[in-house]
C-alpha cells in the first residue's frame, strides 16, 4: 500500500504539472494545503520534505515553499558535466568513460564546459536550481582558489543531489564526494625518476592555480629533499591554467625563456602539465606515469554508489609506472 504521503506529494506535483501552483510562486501554507487535499499537516509536511528533496520546491525562511520545477520537465535520468577544459585528449577520454558507464544504467550526459571561469560555471550551476538532474559531475574552475561558487553548491547538496567533485572542492563544502589522482605521489615518482636517470638538479613546470598541481609540487619538492640534492628555487615556474596575458602565461614564449634560464642550472625540468609544451631546443619532460584506474569510470561509479546507497567513500587513484 502506497504511504499518504506519497499519495499527497503526486497530488501536488500533478497540480504544479498543471500550472496550479505556476513556477516561481508560493504553495499555500502548510495548514492550508492539509485541508486542500484532506490530510494531517504532518502528512503535508513529509510530503512537501520529499518534493523539496527532488527539487522541485524549495523552502525560504519567512516565503514558504516555492516552486522550481515541474516534473514532466525533470532530467533525473541526466548527469551534468562541468569541466574548465572538455577539448583536451585526457578530457575526452574522461567524458569517454563516464559515458559507457552510464549509459549502461540509462543516463545520459550534458556536457559543459566552463573555460575555468567562475562566471560561466555559476550561470550552468543556477540552471542545475530550475530542474531536477541525476547528479552532477564538477572539476571546480581554478581549483586551488576559493570558490565563489560554494553557495550553490551547498544548496544543491542540501536538495541531496548527488555531486562528485573531480579532483578537489572547495574548502567550505562539509565532507565532500571527491575522486582524484594522488597527485603528490605522482610528483614524488616523477622525481625519482629523473634523479634515478642520473639526473642531480631538477626544474618544474606547474599549474598555480590547480590544487592538484601544487600536490605534485609537494611531492616534487619531497623527492629531491629525500635525495638530499640541492632545491634550484628559480628554476620552478607556475602558470596560470587560464593563459592570462603577463608574467604568469603559460605561452610557449614564456615557457622557451624559462627553460632557457633553468637549463644553465638543471638538467631535467618536469612539466607537471600535458597541455603545456616548448617548441624550441629545450627539453620538457612529462609526466610518465599511468593512473591504476579510469578516473571517469569511478566518477560514474560514485554516481550510482549514492544513488543507490545515498553515500559514498571518496577514492584516490594511485599511479603505476
Amino acid at each position: 500500500m502506497i504511504p499518504k504521503y506519497i499519495r499527497v506529494k503526486d497530488s501536488i506535483n500533478l497540480d504544479i504539472t498543471n500550472n496550479k501552483y505556476p513556477i516561481g510562486s508560493n504553495l499555500p501554507t502548510e495548514i492550508e494545503l492539509a485541508k486542500i487535499y484532506d490530510v494531517s499537516r504532518s502528512t503535508i509536511r513529509q510530503a512537501l520534505e520529499l518534493l523539496c528533496e527532488q527539487g522541485i520546491i524549495s523552502k525560504h525562511w519567512g516565503s514558504g515553499n516555492v516552486v522550481r520545477a515541474k516534473k514532466e520537465n525533470t532530467k533525473d535520468k541526466t548527469v551534468m558535466i562541468l569541466l574548465p577544459d572538455t577539448k583536451s585528449s585526457e578530457s575526452q577520454r574522461f567524458i569517454s568513460d563516464i559515458t559507457s558507464t552510464l549509459a549502461k544504467n540509462g543516463y545520459q550526459l550534458e556536457v559543459h564546459e566552463t573555460g575555468n571561469s567562475f562566471q560561466r560555471e555559476r550561470q550552468l550551476l543556477l540552471s542545475l536550481l530550475n530542474d531536477v538532474y541525476g547528479g552532477l559531475i564538477i572539476s571546480i574552475a581554478h581549483s586551488n582558489t576559493p570558490s565563489p561558487n560554494a553557495d550553490l553548491l551547498q544548496l544543491l547538496l542540501k536538495r541531496l543531489l548527488p555531486i562528485i567533485f573531480v579532483k578537489n572542492a572547495p574548502t567550505n563544502i562539509y565532507n565532500p564526494c571527491i575522486v582524484r589522482y594522488d597527485s603528490y605521489d605522482k610528483g614524488y615518482q616523477m622525481a625519482r625518476s629523473l634523479i634515478n636517470a642520473g639526473n642531480k638538479k631538477l626544474g618544474g613546470i606547474f599549474i598555480n592555480d590547480d590544487a592538484s598541481s601544487l600536490l605534485s609540487f609537494s611531492g616534487f619538492i619531497d623527492a629531491i629533499r629525500d635525495a638530499n640534492l640541492e632545491i634550484v628555487d628559480n628554476c620552478f615556474l607556475f602558470c596560470n591554467s587560464s593563459d592570462p596575458v603577463g608574467i604568469n602565461s603559460r605561452s610557449t614564449t614564456t615557457i622557451n625563456r624559462f627553460l632557457k634560464k633553468a637549463y644553465d642550472s638543471v638538467s631535467a625540468v618536469y612539466i607537471d602539465d600535458d597541455r603545456l609544451s616548448s617548441e624550441g631546443m629545450y627539453p620538457l619532460y612529462n609526466c610518465a606515469l599511468t593512473p591504476s584506474k579510469s578516473i571517469g569510470k569511478e566518477c560514474a561509479n560514485a554516481i550510482l554508489a549514492i544513488k543507490k546507497n545515498g553515500n559514498f567513500k571518496p577514492i584516490t587513484i594511485p599511479y603505476k609506472n
